[in-house]
């Protein structure tokens, strides 16, 4: 791993995104998660000149919304949740689809193997957004009579849900790779002299394993973060979608500022109000490119370096190599002895 730190893409993936979250935890602790709002913006007069939503400005960095809240603080607000929601999905579903990807690798069963490596492939050409829409759809929009759970349910239920959409694909992934090692030699001669597969896979295959691992994670990272920006688009909000039934109501809300919550909200007034949805997708987007930063970064610094033996050899006038061939003549000298 010291390799990895020394990769420019890795540490800038690092910091960046570590830069995020942790100002998003400052603001959060420290500040009490308090956005501003702007009610009217005045001249130097003291006239109203516009009222919210405002566009972006010198004093208002990214503009504001239709109740004036600035858009940088709901952004800032927004941010641990979405990376959080993220990472921990991720973790999640890439812990399963390690359990899962070993033991189909290990798997004696041809005939299931092949049923089964078949079933989880059509995962491949399925859009995972469709899936996780349909899936979350009864549990996260909210009904006429209210929501059925609560808001740590329908939270820890997304979690679950989204990670189990993953598990099919990477599993098969992670089963190819072990199924590669397991054909090297050094592996079948631990085979032939009969190593168990849990000491195959802690002695032979997670060594090798291993850094091909950090990196599909980072991989999974994205693409968690894809399927929750699209479910936001579909008004399918995390931790679920206010709906009001009334004659006069505002539009489907979010419980909470993440950013594809404020995407999906705002992404109709693209063409009006575009600072609106050019935030939350912006912040997405930087996100992203952080991390493929990070696995870009990993995937250089663990990747295999190749050494090279450079024979170094003794100039003809070089002191030290006469010193040498002298010492090497004198050192053995024959001895007559007489009888």
């Amino acid at each position: 791993m010291t390799g990895v730190w020394k990769q420019p893409l890795f540490l800038f993936g690092f910091i960046l995104l570590g830069s995020i979250i942790a100002a998003s935890v400052v603001h959060s602790v420290f500040y009490d998660s308090m956005i501003p709002v702007t009610d009217w913006l005045k001249d130097s007069k003291g006239n109203i000149v516009a009222s919210p939503p405002l566009e972006p400005s010198q004093d208002i960095v990214m503009g504001t919304d239709e109740f004036g809240k600035h858009m940088a603080f709901k952004l800032l607000d927004g941010a641990k949740f979405t990376l959080g929601a993220a990472f921990v999905t991720s973790l999640l579903g890439f812990s399963l689809s390690l359990l899962g990807g070993v033991l189909l690798a290990f798997w004696d069963r041809q005939d299931w193997k092949f049923l089964t490596k078949g079933l989880g492939s059509s995962f491949y050409f399925v859009p995972q957004s469709i899936i996780a829409y349909n899936v979350l759809y009864p549990i996260l929009w909210e009904p006429p009579e209210g929501f059925t759970y609560s808001v740590t349910e329908r939270i820890v239920y997304e979690i679950v849900i989204l990670a189990l959409i993953l598990v099919p694909t990477t599993a098969l992934l992670i089963a190819s790779e072990t199924e590669e090692l397991l054909k090297k030699e050094f592996i079948q001669s631990a085979i032939t002299l009969g190593a168990t597969p849990f000491y195959l896979f802690k002695r032979h295959i997670q060594p090798h394993l291993r850094a091909r691992l950090l990196i599909l994670f980072s991989r999974i990272v994205v693409q968690v973060l894809l399927v929750i920006s699209h479910l936001g688009i579909f008004q399918i909000y995390f931790g679920g979608t206010s709906v009001c039934y009334e004659a006069f109501c505002d539009p489907p809300a979010p419980i909470a500022n993440e950013w594809s919550s404020l995407l999906g909200m705002s992404i109709q007034l693209i063409n009006y109000q575009w600072w609106l949805p050019v935030g939350p997708l912006l912040c997405i987007t930087i996100s992203i490119v952080a991390i493929n930063c990070l696995a870009d970064g990993m995937e250089k610094g663990l990747a295999p370096r190749k050494r090279l033996r450079v024979k170094k050899k003794n100039k003809v006038g070089d002191p030290k190599r006469r010193r040498d061939s002298i010492q090497s003549e004198t050192s053995f000298q024959f001895v007559k002895t007489g009888r």
